[in-house]
């Protein structure tokens, strides 16, 4: 097994501080600061160094960093290698993603997954997708789902990354609107209405800004949510007109309609999948993306997973 006080100071150089590390890894801040003074002094190193209320990596912690990331990757092929010679799956495996995607995809993979492997322990974790590279590699998660983009374009190389699925957006409008009885509408069509949507550091905002971008105009926000059931109500409400994500399932007030946005400027997200190098062709790694797969064609999404 890799020293696991090598793990707290991978952690430490994700998240900043000793006090995030230890929240994410479930430690107390005193207990991971032990640590890695005892790290230290075994190696007789600094190994960080205190910057305002951050702390920073040393150049011999950097390095070490740098060394335990190639040996995770190591231990991961190895972890790999010996499970594939086991008769039976068995253990945990944490699969992350943000809230839509947890919602329709994980969930019914996790349970899935169960039912299938008895002694296999699935677990789910809601994971922002700017935090989902931290989580492989501190390893809160071993599969995780996220929404691509400027943020996520460059993904460090101890982390594999492949296509998993594309998710159209669609507009969500009051019952009585003009729009209701659409079969489909395109994105130019709403230039002049008012929008409820998320904040601009949110995925649904993005997404709505850079299509609207597209067609010639922003989005004139009159109201803010992100939560789907505020957002329906706030629609149903008449206060404006909203973009949902396809996979967003659970979207029941019989006072709204959604209605497929078509047309050169269709917005949509583009979801990817991502695990630790060198822990593909583990069976529970391998299983997992199968359950997953399984339930993107139940949502009739279209996906690209290579497994």
């Amino acid at each position: 097994m890799i020293d696991s006080r090598l793990q707290l100071l991978v952690a430490v150089c994700e998240y900043g501080t000793v006090t995030a590390a230890a929240e994410v890894l479930f430690r107390s801040p005193s207990g991971v600061s032990r640590q890695i003074k005892q790290l230290e002094a075994e190696l007789d190193l600094d190994l960080l160094e205190h910057e305002g209320r951050r702390v920073k990596l040393t150049p011999a912690g950097q390095r070490l960093v740098e060394h335990t990331r190639a040996l995770n990757a190591q231990w991961e092929s190895a972890l790999s290698d010996t499970a594939a010679a086991a008769t039976q799956l068995c253990g945990p495996i944490n699969i992350g993603g943000f809230a839509t995607v947890l919602t329709s995809v994980v969930t019914p993979a996790v349970a899935s997954l169960g039912t299938a492997h008895p002694l296999v322990k699935p677990v789910a974790k809601e994971i922002y997708s700017q935090d989902i590279s931290k989580a492989l590699e501190t390893g809160v998660i071993d599969v995780g789902l996220f929404v691509a983009d400027e943020s996520t374009s460059r993904m460090p190389s101890y982390l594999e990354v492949v296509d998993f699925m594309e998710d159209p957006i669609d507009l969500l409008v009051p019952a009585d609107h003009p729009f209701a009885d659409y079969a489909e509408i395109q994105l130019e069509q709403a230039r002049h209405e008012e929008w409820i949507t998320g904040l601009p550091h949110q995925d649904s905002y993005k997404e709505l800004y850079a299509a609207t971008r597209s067609a010639g105009y922003a989005p004139r926000s009159s109201h803010y949510a992100q939560d789907l059931a505020a957002t329906s109500a706030l629609v149903a409400a008449g206060l404006g007109i909203s973009a949902v994500p396809r996979i967003a399932q659970n979207i029941t007030h019989p006072q709204v309609r959604r209605i497929p946005l078509a047309g050169q400027h269709r917005p949509h997200r583009r979801i990817m999948l991502t695990l630790r190098s060198g822990s593909r062709n583990n069976p529970r790694i391998d299983a997992a993306i199968a359950a997953l797969e399984a339930s993107r064609a139940k949502v009739g999404a279209s996906g690209s997973s290579q497994s």
